[in-house]
């Protein structure tokens, strides 16, 4: 999992012209709202105040507020388990309900002679806006959730095509003064023989100057080890089967037959199965 500079670095457009987005949403939400409550008094018959729908439309100012005091710390919710973002999506309910009922209550104490009692604030707030501040974080984390998701996995897309096009496509054997390039996709196996390694391909044998291991990190992942003496080219696996005692014998493309050893069996089963 990629973490905090990295993460940053994947960040998706949050900033920027997204802000006006977020705004012309927010004001959207509070004229709807406003209309709302109008059409509201329409219906009971009772009297509409402007004043009163709007103050209590503080609720949708602290939804700009969060935005523009969290977008920074947005990748982090990437890496966050269920039980967290739960967490997380409580706080964020928490908190909005008694920023937004602490903020009714102090403007009303500034512009009217008698302010609105805060226990009240809280429970109007409760009872009207509970649903709409649990909704909009809801979809706001599912949201950017799955756009780090998807942005982590382009970019590992990005980065596979480009090893892919870098990555080296030979094998350099060196046997005294010779040097031969071998092209990984003609290799079958390669067989440790001590102190060197054997490299079998369709049509010859080569003798390397090197250990398993340290040819092993040359590699690309279609070679895969299964023996502590033999790695294969998984591309030319035809079958393999079961000697009863944990090992196999795996059958390679030009009838080349190598064991299979039970303790690499399981890797091997998985690059199988995909």
């Amino acid at each position: 999992m990629i973490t905090g500079a990295a993460h940053r670095e994947l960040q998706p457009n949050f900033r920027g012209e997204p802000i006006y987005s977020v705004g012309a949403v927010i004001l959207s939400g509070i004229v709807l709202t406003i209309i709302q409550d109008y059409l509201f008094t329409v219906r009971h018959n009772t009297s509409f105040v402007f004043y009163e729908s709007l103050l209590f439309k503080c609720v949708w100012v602290v939804f700009g507020l969060a935005y523009m005091f969290s977008n920074k710390y947005f990748y982090k919710i990437e890496g966050m388990n269920n039980q967290k973002l739960v967490l997380l999506l409580g706080t964020l309910i928490a908190s909005h309900t008694c920023i937004t009922s602490v903020m009714v209550w102090w403007i009303s104490w500034i512009f009217k002679e008698q302010g609105y009692g805060i226990a009240k604030i809280i429970a109007f707030t409760l009872s009207n806006d509970s649903a709409k501040i649990l909704l909009v974080y809801l979809l706001s984390i599912l949201f950017i959730k799955k756009s780090y998701a998807q942005k982590a996995k382009q970019d590992e897309s990005k980065a596979i095509r480009l090893r892919s096009k870098t990555q080296v496509k030979s094998l350099q054997i060196n046997n005294g003064k010779q040097c031969n390039l071998v092209n990984f996709e003609s290799i079958y196996c390669i067989k440790a023989d001590s102190p060197y390694v054997i490299v079998h391909t369709s049509d010859n044998s080569f003798l390397h100057t090197s250990s398993l291991k340290k040819l092993a990190e040359k590699l690309d992942s279609r070679f895969v080890k299964i023996h502590r003496s033999c790695i294969i080219n998984m591309d030319k696996v035809t079958s393999y089967k079961s000697r009863l005692n944990g090992d196999y014998d795996v059958s390679l493309s030009g009838d080349i037959q190598v064991r299979l050893s039970r303790n690499y069996a399981k890797e091997f089963k998985e690059v199988i199965e995909g």
